[in-house]
């Protein structure tokens, strides 16, 4: 089986531990395939590990299973190697929050023990896809985003207008710092911290969330899957952010970005984990008192 592993650059990870589950894989037959950025990350102590090592989307073809090390950040860029090349994709959880389906090193056992037998259990989890209209796409090369899509004001002068239709009718014109389409796997992320709802990860929809409104009065609305949104930003300044899950470039104002579910599906390997529930109520702390 031909295995891939990503750390992103400049994240600490502890290399001893990483070693041990390298090492693992390679006892049971797996062909280990490294990214640039892990490899680096790694330096020497990788060295007596016989190993390919990809830095493109092309580069990780092919590959059986692929392995993010690292917190939610690292497995939103795995996507750029994994998403069109459909490779089931499991995180390592190294990080902090870890909403994203993640174990912990010690489920590495069951995890070699079923891919062995051929039998990972895979989930599919919908993502966003961009297009623009009148400008070249900032994001022409890998246009998709698991958690969102946003238009977020690039400097904080003042506010920004965004004309925004659904399926090419007129809904609003949200005055603000900007406006986030997320997706079920993104409701937990940016969109939540600005007051949006949380969706169940397996749900046919979307969600549009304002950013700091105006109008206080403008509130999130879910959407179906099925749904076009297309937003024009505005205002005093020439250009916008436009960001996808980590990445964010600069996008002129008046221009037309239209932000879909696309055909195309992110797989993770979900294990015996206790299941979205307890994610939340471990995360947000659901239940907990901390009055004292």
């Amino acid at each position: 089986m031909k295995t891939g592993f990503h750390a992103m650059q400049g994240h600490r990870i502890p290399v001893s531990s990483v070693m041990m589950i390298l090492r693992s894989f390679l006892d049971h037959g797996h062909e280990l395939f490294l990214s640039a950025s892990l490899q680096k990350s790694l330096g020497e102590s990788a060295s007596g590990l016989p190993f390919h090592v990809f830095n493109a989307e092309k580069d990780a073809f092919g590959l059986d299973l692929f392995l993010s090390l690292g917190g939610d950040g690292t497995l939103l860029d795995s996507q750029i190697y994994t998403l069109r090349n459909r490779i089931p994709v499991l995180g390592l959880n190294f990080g902090r929050l870890g909403f994203l389906p993640s174990i912990p090193s010690t489920e590495i056992p069951h995890l070699l023990e079923l891919a062995a037998q051929d039998k990972l259990p895979v989930q599919e989890r919908s993502v966003l896809e961009l297009e623009t209209d009148g400008v070249l796409n900032p994001f022409q090369d890998f246009p998709f985003a698991l958690n969102e899509v946003a238009v977020i004001k690039k400097d904080s002068s003042s506010m920004i207008h965004i004309r925004t239709d659904v399926d090419g009718i007129f809904l609003n014109e949200y005055w603000g710092d900007g406006l986030i389409v997320a997706s079920p796997t993104g409701s937990t992320g940016y969109s939540l911290s600005c007051g949006g709802p949380i969706l169940w990860p397996e749900s046919e929809t979307m969600v549009l969330t304002p950013v700091s409104p105006h109008n206080l009065s403008m509130r999130p609305l879910v959407l179906s899957s099925s749904t076009k949104v297309d937003m024009v930003p505005s205002g005093r300044s020439p250009k916008v952010m436009l960001s996808m899950d980590s990445r964010s470039k600069p996008f002129p104002v008046n221009q037309k970005v239209q932000v879909k579910c696309s055909r195309e599906k992110a797989f993770f390997v979900k294990l015996s984990e206790p299941g979205f529930p307890s994610t939340l109520r471990e995360k947000l702390y659901w239940g907990k008192d901390f009055r004292n």
